[in-house]
């Protein structure tokens, strides 16, 4: 565990206890304020950046200026469905360089708007149209938190519709969650909230009050790890930290994977870290993490 980590856990604590407290009533509202804001892109020395929109919403496309296009990263970013956590210059550029992908971020929708169909099904027409372009084998999913709940739930979606679009070379998650949990998964992350600084509180409960209170999420979108059908997914790497509640949900995920005969893919849990870890790169589990999963993607989506 870092210091700073460690220097970060009681304000984390005292965010979290707020959290938990909230209605749906204060989720909704919280979600409206946030999204008055604006978010803006850089434009970073030796890289392109192109606006587009794809499937009736907004995706910002950076790539190296000498790229041959043919490899590219998705990225879903964070934020609880309700704002999006992107990825400073800094990641970008290691996104981009190391893997010689151009790096696809979209502002895929919005609760309370909308729901997390809508957020999978603009992931499908994204991944229709990237398609244009791309050979599937050459495209990764990356996804944290609630970018990971979207790719998940997307993946499965492209099963539940009979591969009418192929799947993408590999997905990566990290975090991700399920509206829907078994009592073992339940009892696990019940054990792991007083260590959860970041989510914590009763979260099932919450995930379904916040993100379905009419229940009109189909199940294959809702998730529930253990009854999921993950049969033709990718290579898959899902990650979590030993902190984090979602973490008790892994052994769901790995008996489903089993059971779907998925023959590549890898769980991991990294001891003593938080949620999304990945994304916070001013930590040094931040900093590991981002390295995990530059090395992931350069091992799946291999130059020709």
């Amino acid at each position: 565990m870092s210091a700073i980590y460690s220097l970060l856990k009681p304000f984390l604590r005292k965010v979290t206890a707020k959290k938990s407290a909230m209605t749906g009533e204060d989720f909704v509202r919280q979600a409206e304020n946030i999204q008055k804001r604006s978010y803006s892109f850089p434009e970073i020395s030796g890289y392109e950046k192109q606006e587009i929109t794809a499937a009736e919403c907004r995706c910002v496309v950076y790539s190296k200026r000498d790229s041959d296009h043919s490899r590219a990263i998705v990225y879903y970013a964070g934020g609880g469905y309700i704002r999006y956590q992107f990825p400073n210059k800094n990641s970008i550029r290691h996104y981009i360089d190391e893997t010689g992908c151009d790096l696809w971020i979209p502002f895929y929708p919005l609760y309370p708007r909308n729901d997390m169909y809508d957020g999978v099904r603009f992931g499908y027409e994204l991944h229709r149209k990237m398609l244009e372009k791309y050979a599937p084998e050459k495209i990764v999913w990356l996804g944290f938190s609630a970018g990971a709940v979207l790719v998940m739930g997307l993946g499965r979606h492209i099963a539940h519709e009979k591969f009418e679009l192929p799947m993408p070379g590999a997905i990566v998650a990290f975090s991700v969650f399920n509206l829907y949990t078994s009592p073992e998964s339940l009892e696990r992350m019940n054990a792991l909230k007083d260590k959860d600084v970041v989510m914590g509180g009763e979260l099932q409960k919450q995930f379904r009050e916040f993100y379905d209170p009419d229940g009109a999420v189909p199940k294959h979108i809702a998730g529930c790890a253990a009854e999921d059908d993950y049969s033709g997914f990718p290579p898959t790497l899902l990650g979590f930290g030993g902190d984090e509640m979602m973490s008790g949900d892994a052994p769901d995920f790995e008996a489903a994977f089993r059971r779907c005969g998925m023959k590549d893919y890898k769980i991991h849990i990294e001891p003593d870290t938080f949620h999304s870890y990945p994304v916070f790169t001013f930590t040094p589990e931040g900093r590991r993490g981002e390295r995990q999963v530059i090395d992931y993607i350069k091992e799946k989506i291999k130059a020709e």
